[in-house]
């Protein structure tokens, strides 16, 4: 996920005009003050579709679970993974187990989902 969250907030960084960090510096604030009166009010919709979009990524993420997770330290698309037996499915319990992870990130998804479009579209207009 970091490859994509890198790449989305450059967008917004680089839409961020010169000008305004040289107004502020003008006005006395140090580089480290521009960065964080200036730049990062003005990319906070990046922020959040960026950190929505790291948490979905990381949530899902499934090969580094079955390749690095020890017996005790499993995640939840593992646990359901493994509910799978070699003789026979167990349909009823697997749907609940999935839907049960899905929930939280659907869930997020609906709440924030202003936030999400808004930040994903807020670099996409160029001129």
């Amino acid at each position: 996920g970091l490859p994509i969250t890198i790449w989305v907030m450059i967008g917004f960084f680089e839409d961020i005009p010169p000008d305004l960090r040289e107004a502020a510096l003008i006005d006395g604030c140090t580089d480290y003050g521009a960065f964080w009166r200036v730049a990062i009010p003005l990319v906070k919709p990046g922020v959040v579709a960026t950190a929505i979009l790291a948490f979905i990524f990381s949530w899902n993420n499934f090969l580094f679970s079955v390749i690095l997770a020890g017996r005790n330290t499993r995640t939840l698309p593992i646990a359901v993974f493994n509910m799978i037996g070699y003789e026979e499915i167990n349909w009823g319990p697997l749907a609940a187990a999935a839907t049960l992870i899905t929930l939280p990130v659907i869930l997020l998804t609906l709440i924030i989902q202003r936030h999400i479009v808004t930040g994903l579209t807020f670099g996409a207009v160029k001129g």
